[in-house]
């Protein structure tokens, strides 16, 4: 009942596309930084107040951002948010090279210790709204990675946003099912794409095997399960891994 409330409030105020702005050339550099903002500055003031019950509108937002060294704006990047229960805001070992040959530009919440899932996820779509001002982005290729306790902030930003985020990989963790109340967004969701990573524990398995059978169940079917039996539950995925659940988001849509 929680979530189907905060559903409703939020789709109705939150339910924008990506704006189209001009961008701030060179106010980024390629490679890995931190950048601070707020969501004034991201939406404008008035913009702002409509979310203030969930964010204060000049809290400093903070992200750690990696853009490919290879970037050119004819040749437009894609986009991943990973989305972690902890402030662990470095790329995980072996993804950088991985990150320039998919052309994909990096970003990680860089937030101090557990955030309500609302909080989460409206800060996972105000990233998307910055680092669009600054670059040229492949809007068909804006995915999510998530891991433990941020699949479900996770799950809920690609219900809600479905017209934004294309795909999503669900590592060691059960995102936010449907029994009979299948979500409005139900038709954009079946669009796009969704990779279910188990770990070597059993139950995990099983868990992420349920996940994506309930997504099939409800008519959702560009999934794929992704088996990593040398990963352990919580752990990043090893860069093999990595490249194999981003080309398997490639494909799906």
């Amino acid at each position: 009942m929680k979530y189907a409330i905060l559903f409703i409030a939020l789709f109705s105020t939150l339910n924008f596309t990506l704006p189209i702005r001009a961008q701030e050339q060179n106010t980024i550099t390629n490679g890995e930084i931190t950048v601070g903002t707020t969501m004034s500055e991201v939406l404008g003031t008035d913009s702002a107040t409509n979310f203030k019950d969930i964010l204060d509108p000049n809290e400093t937002i903070k992200w750690t951002i990696n853009i490919p060294e290879n970037y050119n704006p004819a040749l437009p990047s894609g986009t991943l948010v990973q989305m972690r229960p902890v402030n662990l805001a470095k790329i995980p070992f072996g993804w950088p090279p991985l990150l320039n040959e998919k052309n994909l530009i990096w970003i990680s919440l860089n937030k101090a210790g557990n955030l309500k899932a609302e909080k989460e996820m409206l800060i996972t779509v105000l990233s998307i709204v910055y680092i669009q001002e600054h670059y040229k982005i492949d809007t068909s290729r804006v995915y999510i990675a998530a891991s433990k306790d941020s699949c479900i902030s996770a799950s809920l930003t690609m219900q809600i946003y479905p017209n934004i985020f294309k795909g999503v990989i669900y590592t060691t963790c059960e995102p936010i099912n449907w029994r009979d109340k299948i979500p409005p967004t139900i038709g954009e969701m079946k669009n796009n794409g969704y990779v279910f990573v188990s770990s070597r524990e059993n139950e995990i398995r099983r868990v992420m095997q349920r996940a994506e059978k309930k997504y099939n169940d409800a008519g959702i079917k560009k999934t794929k399960f992704l088996n990593a039996p040398n990963m352990n539950y919580g752990n990043s995925l090893s860069a093999q891994k990595f490249k194999q659940a981003i080309e398997l988001l490639d494909d799906l849509h």
